[in-house]
Order: C-alpha cells, then sequence, then structure tokens
C-alpha cells in the first residue's frame, strides 16, 4: 500500500494485536502466528513514520493473521480429540 497523504492525520494509531498474536504464535498454530507478530511489529514504525495508511493496513494483517492461527490450532485441538475418542472407541471393540 502506498503512502497516502492524510490531510488530517488520526490521533490514535491502530491496535498493533501484538500480545494476541504472541499467544496465538505459542498456543496455537506457529507459522502462521509468526506472520502475525511480523506485522504487528510493524504497526508502531510504520505509524511513527508518518505511513498511516500501511500502519493501518499492517495492524488489519496482524489481526487476521492472529485469527487464523487461532482457528487452526482449534482445528488441530477437535481433530486430535475426533480421533482420540474414535482410537479410544476401537481399542474398547478389540476384544481384549
Amino acid at each position: 500500500m502506498e503512502n497516502v497523504n492524510i490531510p488530517n492525520p488520526p490521533q490514535v494509531p491502530p491496535n498493533n494485536y501484538l500480545v494476541f498474536a504472541i499467544l496465538t504464535t505459542l498456543f496455537c498454530f506457529l507459522p502462521t502466528g509468526i506472520v502475525a507478530i511480523i506485522y504487528a511489529t510493524k504497526v508502531n514504525t510504520l505509524w511513527h513514520a508518518q505511513a498511516y495508511g500501511e500502519a493501518y493496513d499492517a495492524s488489519r494483517k496482524a489481526k487476521n493473521w492472529s485469527v487464523i492461527s487461532a482457528a487452526v490450532g482449534a482445528l488441530v485441538i477437535i481433530v486430535y480429540i475426533i480421533l482420540a475418542v474414535a482410537f479410544a472407541g476401537s481399542l474398547g471393540n478389540a476384544g481384549y
């Protein structure tokens, strides 16, 4: 995204979602969490460089990648539980 000239720049910087990105990296899904952290760390730097449009874009991307990381982590947990229940059920029917 280009550095757009904004006549009246916003007074409040966008949320960088860094905590959300770090938590989803640690507890959910590492690859997409790392992407979220990269975008989250760019937000404040871009804001102070007066690249307001790019700062908001990086904020949006950090949030989206964090949500993707959380969703993938939840999906992995759900699949694990389904497989564990199915495997436990098959052991019960094995006749041991």
